[in-house]
C-alpha cells in the first residue's frame, strides 16, 4: 500500500510529464535556432579564439599587476 505522499508524488510527476511534452513539437534543425551561422568555415576559429581570449584576460591582468611591482620602473 502506498502512502499519501507517494501517491501525490506519482500524480504530480505524471501531470508534469504531460504538460512538458507539448512544448517540444516545434521542429528545429541543428543550428537553426542560433542567431549566427555555425556552418561557415571560419566559425570554429572565431569561436575557439574568443573562448581562449576571454579566458586568458584574468591571467593577463594578474600578470600585468604582478609585473608592475612596488613602483619599480624597470620592467
Amino acid at each position: 500500500m502506498l502512502s499519501a505522499v507517494a501517491r501525490t508524488s506519482m500524480r504530480t510527476r505524471a501531470a508534469t510529464r504531460v504538460l512538458r511534452s507539448d512544448h517540444h513539437n516545434i521542429p528545429s534543425p541543428n543550428g537553426m535556432n542560433l542567431p549566427f551561422d555555425t556552418q561557415k568555415k571560419g566559425f570554429k576559429f572565431l569561436y575557439w579564439g574568443s573562448c581562449i581570449g576571454f579566458a586568458s584576460l584574468p591571467i593577463v591582468a594578474a600578470w600585468w599587476q604582478l609585473r608592475k611591482g612596488n613602483g619599480n620602473k624597470d620592467y
